[in-house]
């Protein structure tokens, strides 16, 4: 039974609750009668105030609240701290094979971080009405031998661990990841591409800047206009009104893509190991992935692709099996410097296999 102390914290967050978060909110009030009782809201206080000064916030700019702010935001931390906490017990357990860690990503409600999954599926409906044919399949021998072990980030073609910030921009991180990648090998030459370009430049290709886009639109985009670098087109956060593309700054192209047929794992793993890089949609809104840290990540919550990340490589674990070696763009604080590792040949797990894509 709730005491009318608890009642009246729950009615005070709540005014800041969206649909969908009570229930978080709900969870962590018997945690904060417990730790009151116990003299331990002084714990959690600093350790909110240290996370504010270590993480700071996912554009790396400190967060400076009110008092009556901190105290939601505070709420929501114990609440990702407690599930940490979990996980990790189960990981000792030996039930799960993945641990989790709070990160910058650990006031946030709900709702907010689901604006960083970015990956929204196009009106298959192109420019001036006419039906674009957005399918050019990747086709394989699938008795072709593949290496066991395959790691792109030894092969010197991966950009640094970015962070897209507060900005549904997964899907230009993503498929610009596969583009450097592309261009390394090809001109043996690795440019930090500008997301920024394709956030401010791709609407008429149909997607929709910080409010989310798809991979292939952006391999389209370049083929035809090319991509300038991240030092002549820096990434602010935010989509700018205008479109700052100039051909004379123009550093990386493509002649075309590929796409890859979903839940294909043998032939993403063809890819990954004969061309490079391929990004994908993936499903990331669990709380669980989003404090990833480390081991081979897998979970039954996953539900439609919704956030575009990079497959590096992939590989075998001795005690938990086969998995992907994904770049993320949620900053180095995000797993292991920034990558993580997907179970693979699991059906398709978290729709790892999914909307694949690279570009030729």
């Amino acid at each position: 039974m709730w005491t009318i102390a608890q009642l009246a914290i729950f009615a005070f967050l709540a005014e800041f609750a969206v649909a969908g978060e009570i229930e978080q909110l709900k969870e962590v009030l018997g945690k904060f009668d417990k730790d009151y009782k116990q003299g331990n809201m002084t714990r959690l206080t600093s350790d909110f105030k240290n996370a504010l000064k270590e993480y700071g916030d996912v554009q790396q700019e400190g967060k400076h609240y009110d008092q009556k702010e901190t105290n939601f935001r505070m709420a929501i931390f114990e609440s990702n701290e407690l599930m940490t906490e979990r996980i990790n017990k189960k990981y000792k357990q030996g039930l799960v094979s993945y641990t989790t860690a709070l990160n910058d990503l650990a006031d946030l409600t709900d709702e907010e971080f689901m604006v960083m999954n970015g990956l929204r599926m196009p009106n298959q409906t192109g420019l001036r009405g006419r039906r674009q044919a957005y399918n050019r399949f990747y086709r394989y021998n699938p008795r072709e031998w593949l290496p066991n072990l395959v790691d792109w980030r030894k092969n010197g073609v991966l950009t640094p661990v970015r962070n897209q910030g507060k900005c549904g921009s997964c899907y230009a991180f993503g498929a610009l990841g596969a583009l450097e990648a592309y261009h390394k090998k090809r001109t043996g030459k690795l440019v930090n591409l500008s997301p920024q370009n394709i956030i401010d430049c791709t609407w008429r290709y149909g997607n929709n800047g910080c409010n989310g886009g798809f991979m292939v639109l952006v391999f389209r985009y370049a083929q035809s206009h090319g991509i300038i670098a991240e030092s002549k087109y820096p990434y602010v956060f935010t989509a700018r009104p205008f479109c700052k593309w100039r051909k004379a700054d123009v550093v990386a192209t493509n002649r075309g893509y590929f796409e890859i047929r979903d839940g294909d794992e043998l032939g993403l793993k063809h890819a990954v190991a004969k061309y490079g890089p391929v990004v994908v949609g993936i499903s990331g809104r669990q709380r669980s992935f989003r404090f990833y840290k480390s081991g081979i990540y897998s979970s039954n919550s996953c539900t439609e692709s919704s956030h575009a990340v990079l497959i590096v490589g992939y590989g075998t674990h001795p005690t938990h099996g086969d998995y992907w070696i994904i770049k993320n763009s949620w900053g180095t604080r995000w797993g292991v410097k920034g990558y993580g590792y997907m179970a693979r040949n699991k059906g398709n797990m978290c729709r790892v296999a999914s909307m694949g894509s690279f570009p030729i």
